[in-house]
């Protein structure tokens, strides 16, 4: 159903026939071969890297490319995202020193399919907010570290709002690697130091 309106943080549904404009309720239902299409693109443009079905393959090959990456099983872009992905592989080496640090949402297109993130960049990353704190491994909310194009650890911030500051519960990053403008940048945007 969709969302008719909001107050706050709770919403309130409705029926379609009222809440939607009428062309859009009189629109033909699209078929299953397009709704497939629409699916696929949007995995597509969420992730822009992705490995795809068969079926997913068929409905989109006129608007991917295929993208060879040693190690890993067949994958997939956008077309029109291909010349992002050459900037990001012509001379990598710079871009790794001269990159600055940056912190990765647990929900990042970037990290999302946690197979892809493995197969590439030998992550193996969970969000462990709903694992028991018994069995974490990097902390509640740690947050992968990413310098270039490769990750470098991981860093667990705690909002401190008592204190107003950003606290590190834990940190665990590559020799050489600072974090602390990434974890600044966090901090401000928290409106914490």
């Amino acid at each position: 159903m969709p969302i008719a309106r909001r107050i706050n943080q709770r919403r309130y549904h409705d029926l379609p026939k009222r809440v939607l404009p009428a062309a859009t309720l009189a629109a033909p239902k699209p078929t299953a071969r397009e709704s497939a299409r629409w699916f696929a693109t949007l995995k597509l443009r969420q992730r822009r890297l992705a490995s795809l079905k068969r079926d997913e393959l068929r409905g989109v090959d006129d608007l991917v490319q295929p993208v060879t990456i040693e190690g890993c099983g067949p994958l997939y872009s956008l077309a029109s995202d291909l010349p992002l992905l050459d900037l990001a592989i012509e001379n990598p080496e710079s871009k790794i020193k001269n990159s600055p640090p940056r912190l990765i949402a647990p929900l990042d297109p970037l990290i999302y399919d946690r197979r892809l993130t493995a197969r590439l960049w030998n992550l193996d990353y969970t969000w462990e907010v709903y694992t028991p704190p018994a069995k974490r491994t990097r902390g509640y909310y740690a947050l992968p570290v990413l310098v270039g194009h490769e990750f470098v650890g991981h860093v667990d911030p705690k909002a401190d709002r008592e204190n107003g500051r950003l606290r590190l519960v834990s940190r665990r990053t590559r020799r050489g690697h600072r974090v602390s403008p990434a974890v600044g940048e966090l901090a401000r945007f928290l409106g914490l130091k």
